[in-house]
């Protein structure tokens, strides 16, 4: 773990419980250790020394901040619903890759069952911050439906394969389908298509992952 995410990280002193002082419990901190924080909202590391351990909470006192950016990518990628349980164990790889945003969109043949757990998805992202050190979190959009995304972003382009073999790069939105791929009448609305450059059927998260790792490593 590179940190401990706390909000109010950031304030001279810090009184933990619940969560975050088992986190710290787990780790068999003892007084005057030095930890560090961060809220995710800024660029700083906190450095906190543990004052006090009580059996319920512990009292940390700021004893220095140090800046350390993660360079935004601003690599925003699009995804059609896929099943939740496969979503969370994909969304720490794509924060750990610096996806800046993942936009989730309701297709024809999504699952309109599935459901998203946006808290359990920010709670899943954040873990993936606290081991890969990044210092903001991967944002996450939600869209009803194809039109709906496509009246907020323009630079859309859908991976498929009748789609031309070229370069992929930041500045578009990829737009991944789900298992059962687009209908006829979801690929009418796109003017541009790309595909991989693979002979194989890629499951939706492994084209995610995929298409991530060409732009940003």
């Amino acid at each position: 773990m590179q940190f401990l995410f706390c909000k109010e990280s950031g304030l001279e002193f810090l009184y933990l419980k619940d969560e975050d002082f088992l986190h710290l419990k787990v780790r068999r901190i003892k007084e005057k250790d030095v930890i560090c924080l961060r809220n995710l909202k800024d660029d700083f590391l906190y450095f906190y020394e543990i004052v006090e351990i009580a059996k319920k909470f512990c009292t940390l006192k700021l004893i220095k901040k140090e800046e350390k950016i993660t360079i935004k990518t601003d690599f925003a990628l699009a995804l059609a619903i896929i099943d939740p349980k496969i979503l969370e164990k994909t969304l720490p790889f794509l924060n750990e890759l610096g996806v800046d945003k993942l936009i989730l969109v309701y297709t024809k043949y999504s699952q309109k069952n599935f459901k998203i757990d946006l808290k359990r998805c920010e709670r899943i992202i954040i873990q993936s911050c606290e081991q890969c050190g990044r210092s903001y979190m991967m944002k996450i959009e939600i869209f009803n439906n194809i039109q709906e995304f496509l009246k907020k972003y323009e630079n859309v382009i859908l991976v498929d394969f009748s789609g031309e073999k070229k370069k992929f790069t930041k500045d578009n939105i990829y737009f991944i389908g789900p298992e059962g791929g687009f209908s006829e009448e979801e690929v009418r609305n796109f003017k541009n298509k790309i595909s991989l450059s693979t002979q194989n059927i890629l499951k939706a998260h492994t084209a995610a992952l995929a298409i991530s790792s060409k732009i940003l490593l």
